[in-house]
Order: structure tokens, then sequence, then C-alpha cells
């Protein structure tokens, strides 16, 4: 009786355990984490692919009322093309977590060649 108990014990903590961990879902996706005020920018640095029409877009954001894409600016590389990159821009509107996923896509196409997700904290 007692090794009985002692068995569904921990599968309520297990079961438990497992039913907590989702509510911090924003803090277990991977990508690129920023930080920033309310008011204040904050930007992240990307590799472009603009020689073989690509551009890297914002495709969601999930809370816009915390932050929200400011701007985009290429750079041109000191190796030509290739060592090309973009600095993406973003602003804190209100405190709290977003995440933003950015795909890099060419003009025309659906399917994006690569994904980016950035945590943004705004605090």
């Amino acid at each position: 009786m007692n090794i009985t108990r002692a068995a569904i014990m921990i599968l309520l903590a297990i079961l438990v355990f497992e039913s907590c961990s989702g509510l911090k879902d924003i803090e277990n996706y991977k990508g690129d984490n920023i930080s920033m005020g309310v008011g204040e920018f904050a930007s992240l640095k990307l590799k472009a692919e603009t020689t073989d029409g690509y551009d890297w877009v914002v495709s969601s954001n999930s809370d816009g009322t915390v932050a929200k894409f400011e701007s985009k600016e290429n750079i041109a590389g000191e190796n030509g093309p290739s060592g090309d990159s973009v600095v993406i821009k973003f602003k804190g509107l209100k405190k709290g977590k977003t995440i933003v996923t950015l795909n890099c896509v060419k003009k025309g196409d659906f399917i994006a060649k690569k994904t980016r997700t950035v945590n943004i904290t705004v605090y």
C-alpha cells in the first residue's frame, strides 16, 4: 500500500511540474534576447542576403502592444556583398514581454529561407 501511495505521489508531482512548465513559454523559446526600457530603442544585427534578392521581414509579434518594429537599415560590408548586414530596430511601448519572428524571404516566395526568433523584454 505504501508503494502504491508513493507511486501515485510521484505521478502527481510529475503532472504538476509538467503543467506548470507551460506558464513561462516566452522564456523557453530559443533565439536572441533584447531588453529595453519603455520609450527606448534596441536593435538586432543580422547577415543580409540582398545579392540573392532576400530580405528580413517581421512575420509575427506575439504582443504588439509591448514592442513594435521601428525601422530596418541595410549596411554594406567591407568585403563586398557577402559581408552585408541588416540592422532591425524595435521600440519598447510598455512593460512586458513579446516574441517576434523574423523571416528571410525572397520577394514573391511564400517559404522563408531562414527564420529567427527574438525575445523582447521591455522594463
